[in-house]
């Protein structure tokens, strides 16, 4: 039904009305933007949170790989060191057998420079050769006088033997047979020392003009002697 105002006075508005049962809009509207931040935020969040965690991945794959690095580093120093006190050890080892190589008289080279000198002679017989002080004793035979002068004046002039002297000379007839004994004393000179004698310095009876004939001066000397 149709209902006019003829008064022309508005009508008081109606305390019934379809819009009392919701809230209003603008509480709706800050709920949707209160929870789209909280999704926004935890969503930044969340990702800030797997960039973060993959950093500290990676920083601690770099730590692991430092420290096995390290570890191969302190090896690798270690086994240098040891290299290095081996090569000392080397060096003093080689010095020392140099040293000893300079300044050693091998029995080698005594016997064998004894020996050369031994064979160029005739009627030498050598007893014993002992080593007395800095100075080596021979003690042998020979069935002549002059056999023992040449083995001396041999042993003045091989350069390898210095200050020949003979200590004693005396015949020896016990055996049906007449022989000489003898005693003399010298010293050896290595090769080594005799390469670094200073030129024109010689020794022993090579110096002596003459020296063959000076041996059997000395030989008569100590058979006048003993007599």
């Amino acid at each position: 039904m149709i209902k006019i105002n003829l008064l022309g006075v508005a009508q008081p508005p109606s305390s019934k009305g379809p819009s009392m049962g919701g809230p209003p809009a603008p509480i709706i509207t800050q709920i949707v933007v209160f929870v789209g931040a909280v999704i926004i935020f935890f969503g930044i969040v969340g990702v800030l949170y797997k960039i973060w965690s993959n950093q500290a991945d990676n920083l601690a794959k770099d730590m692991t790989r430092e420290r096995t690095r390290h570890a191969a580093l302190a090896v690798v120093q270690a086994q240098n060191l040891q290299y290095q006190q081996q090569l000392k050890d080397l060096e003093t080892r080689i010095n020392v057998i140099q040293q000893l190589q300079a300044s050693r008289v091998g029995p080698v080279e005594l016997m064998s420079s004894l020996g050369s000198v031994v064979n160029q002679t005739s009627d030498i017989y050598l007893y014993t050769m002992s080593p007395v002080g800095g100075r080596y004793q021979l003690k042998g035979q020979s069935n002549t006088v002059d056999s023992m002068a040449n083995f001396l004046a041999y042993l003045q002039k091989s350069g390898a033997f210095d200050d020949v002297k003979l200590e004693q000379f005396y015949e020896d007839d016990q055996q049906t047979r007449l022989t000489f004994k003898f005693t003399l004393s010298c010293t050896f000179v290595s090769a080594a020392a005799a390469a670094v004698q200073p030129a024109g310095s010689a020794t022993g009876g090579a110096s002596r003009p003459g020296g063959m004939t000076s041996v059997p001066t000395q030989v008569q000397q100590t058979l006048k002697r003993g007599s």
